[in-house]
This record gives structure tokens, C-alpha cells and sequence, in this order.
């Protein structure tokens, strides 16, 4: 048995993870809207909460609520018992609890007091809004008199599109005409007219009140709200930091019948926006939009699935991590995150992962450079930006086959320049490559990948091995493109790069057995053997393989190295030894805890990095063990130990000692990304590329079968993978629709469902 079954279960027929038992921590799924004007990003756990957050089409980003919350509750008038569906935060027990965790919704149902209550939370996709419907189900023979409560606490806070602070001055108000309490932010700095919130009901409000310490108790916990002594809701204004929202709807249901309550949480510019949501959406539309979202998702889910003998990775690779790519687009708009989640986007929703390309190179500006973040806007120059257009476009490109893209023209940052996408991925090669410090490589500015690598006075002007490797990455994807379209000037160009920089690398960056992380001005090296710490990191190994500009015996032996120095149970250190004390020549990094995430810790992300090097280089038992140890329920950091979500990848696993093997923050990773891609694309083998749809799988022994479905430029490829013979890498044998075909890339077959056998 699983780590994960002792809470609970993927339900492949139903489409959702059902947890029956209390979890390790309260375990959080999410909801959106659909990118585009004004989103909503909701999270929400087993018993109800979690931050809600939106933000506009030029990245003024306002909080909702906050963590720890909003909660439900329900007052039987009678007894005065009071519940919440999961048995918290309320302190009366529940019985047959369950929380379904669906990609479009989640569902929390229990049964109290002789009521079968079903708590649904989702966002509809073209409202700002989250909705909570209640349904309640009378198991006895008489009639219920209940008191529904729901209750928020406003931030209202955020930041304008540069990112600038926005400080809340709140006001709450009840207000009968829309049925709940409005929210409004009196800031007269609040860069718009939507700084405001508030909590409805669809149905007749019996009662609100505004302010935390009218709903709360003294001691403000929400597990002894004063409902619990039979207090009702005073239609109480509120003003000040902690104005919340708390609605009381009255429900009466007869014997056997059940009853319903609905209400939203929501942005709006003033009551009036309110109104018209309530007249818009009844019950009944919100259940259309509830399908319409599970739809969505649905369809979403279905463009690549696996079978590989575990219901825990196929319930996760199935159901979850679609949501899971393109959710990070409406939670950030780092320009690093964001292209790196439109290459894996690409599989499951390629409109999406287009459009958001396009829109992050309109920040690029016209020299090359880009800022850290467009969405709201972030000004720091992080030197890694630049190198991720080089892998976004081709990948994009390979994956569509529709070179176009190239043509398409996209204006430049604070210019009235515009140019094409081929033009700019021209100027990011070429700032990369003249933007290089004393040793040769690129200038790391405030940082690279890694945030915590930030600039100090002391460490000077740096260099970063990693954003080297990564231009060349990119030069070889510049050489690739350019001579498919017949541009032999840059072809030259971007090959005579390659091997300048290749050369350097070998020269100024191998440490004997592994490449370094970065040069400081004064020549220190981060990342050597010579340290007492922070002697490897493994990003530089990872990218030497995906670069290619290790030689053959160099790439080997560097990997082995993180095999030796870098791996450990729960994972793979960025790097080893983490720093005790801070070193400036690091950066904030080596002031962090020893063994968390940056500083030593098992950071997941890179893992993917590695994962792919593994298998470019036919590391097939690692490439495996790299899947296993980040995905959850690796058998050697069990789910009672790491604690994460089972349908979400997560950043980090902990080396700390007090934390040893937990996880970190679930859904905002790249992790994601990465480990979508190596798992459909390089363990499976079932990889995009401008020909066709490349078979390639990388397979451990441990698998003699497994499958993977892959929707491709319009046709749908059902592929049986055959490694029985326990060769691991490679196509022996390829057949399509019963037809055997020479090579291993499938051709563009335009439309239909095929089925393609391969033996490895």
C-alpha cells in the first residue's frame, strides 16, 4: 500500500482525489477563471480555506482574503449544535468526511446531526468571483430550522502594475439590497476603482455583520466564533484593518428533503456591479457554470495521459498537473516562470502558452533584455531572462510545427519599436552574448535562476556558469532555426558563438570534476571544491548536458559527482554542503535556514533540469529515481512525512533536520512544467520536435510496459511502450495503425486517433 492510500485515493472514474481521512496538514487545491482581463486566483483546503486573489490585465493585483480566513458554518436552531463540513474549524464532530479534490471544483460532505451536508467550492470562468454552494439533506423525519453562516476576512490590499504597495483602509457595510456586506478599500492611492470586495448570498440574507471582533470572540479564533452560544448576526458595520464579511442565511427544510444556500466572494467596483452578478447567476446557472468549468478542465486533462502500472502518478499526470501549468500563468508573470511553463503548457493547451508568449516578449526591451516580471511589472535584471526566449519559441514551434511564429511581429518594452519574434529572440542571443564580465561569461546583474544568488557589494560584478550554458542552449536552437529558414549569416553567427563559449566553459568553469555555479569579481568561484561550502551545485551539471558543451567523459563524470554529492532520499540538493553562516559573496541564500529550499535544500525545479540531462544522456534508472523522488509518495519520503498534496507538484523537500523530507509550497512551482515535460517527452519518449513527433523513450527496467496518449498538430497518438527486453532507451521497432515505419518519428497524420506499438 501507498503512503498516500492511509489518507486517501486517486478515483480515476470520477476524476478526483478523495480524502477520508485527516491529513498530515490541511491539503489545498485551487481554482481560477480563464486569463484574461480580470482573474481570480482562489485557493481553498479541506476545511474551506485559503487565499482568494485577483488581478488585471496590466498586473494591478489586489488580495481578496487572506490565509486561514473563511470558513462555513452550520447552527442547527434547535439544539444549537454547530458544525463545518470537515469538522473544523468548528470543534464538533463529524462523521463519513470526505473532501473530493476535482481539477474544476472541490467537494467537502459529512454527515452531523442527522444532516448530510455537501460543501462545493469553485471559480466560474468568466466572473471574478469564487462560489460556496451548500447543500444540506435532512436524514431525519422531522422538520430543520438551520442557520447557515459564511464568513471572510478582507485584506484588500496589493499592488499597482509596477508593483508599488497598495495599503487597505477598509469600510464594511450590510447591505440588504445585495443580500451580504460590501468591502471597500478607502484608499485614495488605490491605483483603480476595484479595491473593494464583498460576500453574498443568491438566497434572502437573514442577517450580516463587518468586523472580525463582531463574529469572533475575544481570543479571534475561529474555532469559538460567538454563533457557537447562539449569537445571530448584528448587521454591524466595520472599519479598520480586520473588516470581514459575515452573512447569515436561514434555511427550514422538511423531513427528507434537502436544502440549498449559495453565496460568492467577489470583486466588484461598487454595489451596483454586485447587483448585477446576483441577477446573472441563480442556482441552477451556477451549476451550468461549475459543468462548464469541469468541461473545460476536462478537455484540458485529455491531450496527454500515462499509464505507468501507479495509480498514484497516473491520477496525478492525468488529472492534476494540466491545472497545475496553466494555473501558474494566473498566479505570476515572472518572465522565467512563465516561459518555462509555456513549453509544457504547450502539450495540453498550446492557444494559451502562444498568447502568453507573445504577451512577455512585449516586455523585452528593444537592446534585449527583459525585466524579472511583466505582470505586475518588476524592474530588476535577473540575467537568466533573456536565455529562456531561446527555449520557449523553438519549443513552441516544435511542438505546432508552424514556423509563422517567427513572422509574428511584437512591439518592444517603453519603445515604439516593433519587431518580429524572430527578431527578438535575435536581440536576446546577441545581449547575452556582448553582456559578459572579466572571466568571459555572462554578467548575473542581481541574479540568475537561482533568487538567492542576489548581488552584494562584496561579491561585485558575477558571473553565472548556468546563464553561459544556457545561451548556448539557445545558440544551438538559434543555429537549428536559422538554417531551416535559409538565414546562413546567423546560422554562422550563432554557431561561432557556441564554440567561443563552449571553449571558455571548459577552460574557466571545470573544476576538475564538475563545472562551477559562479565567478565573483575578485575571481572567487562559487561552487568549487576549494569551499569549505556550497563546494557543487547541480544546476551547472544539468545545463552542461542540456547545452551540450560538456565533452562526452566530462558529462559523465559530473553526473556521477550528483549521483555521489547531491543525492539523498527525499530528493536533490541544489546544493551541497548548504551554508551555516552568510557568506555576502553568496548572497541572501547562504543567510536562509541550512538544508531549506536555495540553501542545500532538495529544490525540485532544478531536479527537472537534471531529470532531462539524465536521460540525453541514457541514464535511465536515474532519469526514474529523479521522477519518483519529486513526484509524491516517493517511496522513501513517505506522505506522513513530506506532507504534500498527492495532485500537486511541489518546490522543495526540506533537509532541515526539525523538517526533514517536508514539502514545501504546492502548485507555484516550475517543478510542474519540468517534470511533465520529462516524464511524456523523455522517460516516455514521445517528444515534439519540427519534424514530427520524435520516439525516444528512456525507460527503467523496472517498467516492462507502459503508455502514454499524445495529442499532436491535431492527431491523437495512443502509444504502447514495450521494454520487456529491458533495453531501456531507444526504438527498436516502430509500428503506426498495425504499419511497421522506418526511423522514430511519427508522421503528421493531421487528424484521427492512431495507435502506435514500440519496442524498446
Amino acid at each position: 500500500m501507498s503512503s498516500i492510500e492511509k489518507y486517501g485515493r486517486f478515483d480515476e472514474k470520477e476524476k478526483c482525489f478523495r480524502l477520508v481521512n485527516e491529513p498530515p496538514r490541511k491539503w489545498v487545491n485551487l481554482h481560477f477563471n480563464t486569463i484574461g482581463e480580470r482573474e481570480i486566483y482562489a485557493e481553498t483546503t479541506n476545511i474551506g480555506d485559503g487565499l482568494v486573489w485577483t488581478r488585471d490585465n496590466e498586473g494591478v493585483t489586489m488580495t481578496i482574503v487572506g490565509y486561514d480566513a473563511k470558513y462555513l458554518y452550520i447552527r442547527d436552531e434547535e439544539n444549537g449544535v454547530v458544525f463545518s463540513p470537515w469538522g473544523a474549524p468548528a470543534p464538533q464532530e463529524v462523521k463519513d468526511k470526505e473532501c473530493r479534490y476535482y481539477a474544476a471544483k472541490t467537494e467537502v460532505s459529512s454527515t452531523c446531526n442527522g444532516l448530510r451536508v455537501t460543501f462545493r467550492q469553485f471559480c466560474p470562468k468568466d466572473y471574478v468571483i469564487q462560489a460556496w454552494t451548500v447543500t444540506i439533506r435532512n436524514l431525519t423525519a422531522r422538520p430543520r430550522a438551520l442557520s447557515v453562516f459564511a464568513y471572510a476576512m478582507f485584506q484588500l490590499g496589493g499592488c499597482d502594475k509596477e508593483g508599488r504597495y497598495v495599503g487597505k483602509d477598509n469600510y464594511a457595510v450590510v447591505m440588504r439590497d445585495i443580500n451580504g456586506v460590501f468591502i471597500r478599500n478607502r484608499n485614495t492611492q488605490a491605483p483603480t476603482d476595484r479595491f473593494n470586495g464583498y460576500i453574498v448570498t443568491l438566497q434572502k440574507m437573514f442577517a450580516g455583520t463587518g468586523y472580525r471582533d463582531h463574529f469572533m470572540r475575544s481570543e479571534f479564533a475561529s474555532g469559538t466564533p460567538k454563533i457557537l452560544w447562539g449569537w445571530d448576526c448584528d448587521n454591524k458595520p466595520g472599519f479598520g484593518p480586520d473588516c470581514a464579511g459575515a452573512v447569515q442565511v436561514h434555511v427550514s427544510i422538511a423531513a427528507k428533503a434537502t436544502g440549498r444556500v449559495d453565496f460568492l466572494i467577489g470583486q466588484a467596483t461598487g454595489p451596483d456591479e454586485v447587483k448585477t452578478i446576483r441577477k446573472a447567476i441563480t442556482p441552477r446557472k451556477l451549476d451550468a457554470m461549475c459543468d462548464e468549468q469541469t468541461a473545460i478542465e476536462e478537455e484540458r486533462a485529455s491531450r496527454f495521459l500515462v499509464d505507468v502500472g501507479n495509480r498514484n502518478i497516473n491520477g496525478l499526470m492525468n488529472i492534476f498537473v494540466k491545472k497545475q501549468l496553466y494555473s501558474y500563468l494566473i498566479n505570476k508573470s515572472g518572465f522565467r516562470d512563465n516561459l518555462q511553463l509555456d513549453c509544457a503548457l504547450a502539450l495540453c493547451d498550446y492557444p494559451a502558452a502562444e498568447a502568453n508568449i507573445l504577451r512577455a516578449l512585449g516586455s523585452q526591451y528593444a537592446d534585449g533584455k527583459v525585466p524579472h516580471g511583466f505582470r505586475p511589472l518588476n524592474r530588476l535584471q535577473y540575467s537568466d531572462k533573456p536565455a529562456w526566449i531561446l527555449m520557449a519559441v523553438p519549443w513552441l514551434m516544435k511542438e505546432s510545427g508552424n514556423l509563422e511564429l517567427l513572422d509574428a511581429k511584437v512591439p518592444y518594452f517603453e519603445s515604439r519599436e516593433k519587431g518580429t519574434v524572430w527578431d527578438h529572440m535575435l536581440r536576446a542571443m546577441r545581449f547575452l552574448a556582448g553582456d559578459t564580465g572579466r572571466h568571459g561569461f555572462c554578467r548575473q546583474h542581481h541574479a540568475d535562476w537561482n533568487d538567492g544568488l542576489e548581488a552584494t557589494k562584496e561579491s561585485g560584478d558575477r558571473e553565472s556558469i548556468m546563464v553561459t550554458q544556457q545561451l548556448c542552449f539557445g545558440l544551438l536552437e538559434v543555429e537549428e532555426i536559422a538554417g531551416m529558414i535559409g538565414d546562413t549569416a546567423v546560422q554562422k553567427e550563432a554557431r561561432a558563438l557556441y564554440d567561443q563559449f563552449k571553449k571558455r566553459l571548459n577552460e574557466g568553469a571545470w573544476d576538475g570534476k564538475w563545472y562551477i555555479r559562479t565567478y565573483c569579481e575578485d575571481g572567487y568561484r562559487i561552487g568549487s571544491h576549494k569551499n569549505e561550502e556550497g563546494k557543487m551545485f547541480v544546476n551547472t551539471q544539468s545545463w552542461a548536458i542540456l547545452s551540450k558543451t560538456a565533452p562526452e567523459d566530462r558529462a559523465a563524470l559530473c553526473m556521477r559527482m550528483v549521483d555521489k554529492l547531491l543525492t539523498v532520499d527525499v530528493g536533490y540538493r541544489i546544493c551541497a554542503p548548504g551554508f551555516s553562516k552568510y557568506d555576502p559573496r553568496v548572497g541572501h541564500m547562504s543567510n536562509s535556514m541550512p538544508g531549506n529550499a536555495e540553501n542545500g535544500g532538495c529544490y525540485n525545479h532544478a531536479a527537472g533540469f537534471k531529470g532531462v540531462a539524465d536521460c540525453m544522456l541514457g541514464r535511465a534508472e536515474q532519469a526514474w529515481d529523479t521522477f519518483i523522488k519529486v513526484a509524491p509518495d516517493s517511496p522513501l519520503n513517505p506522505v506522513s512525512r513530506s506532507q504534500i498534496e498527492p495532485f500537486s507538484f511541489t518546490n522543495s523537500y526540506s533537509m532541515c533536520e526539525y523538517a526533514y523530507g517536508r514539502s514545501g509550497y504546492p502548485w507555484r512551482t516550475g517543478t510542474a512544467a519540468w517534470f511533465a515535460m520529462l516524464l511524456i517527452e523523455w522517460i516516455l519518449g514521445a517528444r515534439r520536435g519540427y519534424k514530427g513527433l520524435l520516439i525516444d523513450p528512456c525507460m527503467t527496467k523496472r517498467l516492462k510496459t507502459a503508455s502514454v496518449v499524445r495529442t499532436f498538430r491535431g492527431a491523437r497518438y495512443e502509444i504502447s511502450l514495450d521494454n520487456s527486453a529491458g533495453r531501456c532507451t531507444g526504438a527498436r521497432s516502430i509500428t503506426l495503425d498495425g504499419k511497421k515505419i522506418d526511423g522514430n518519428v511519427l508522421p503528421d497524420l493531421g487528424k484521427g486517433t492512431h495507435k502506435v506499438r514500440v519496442v524498446i
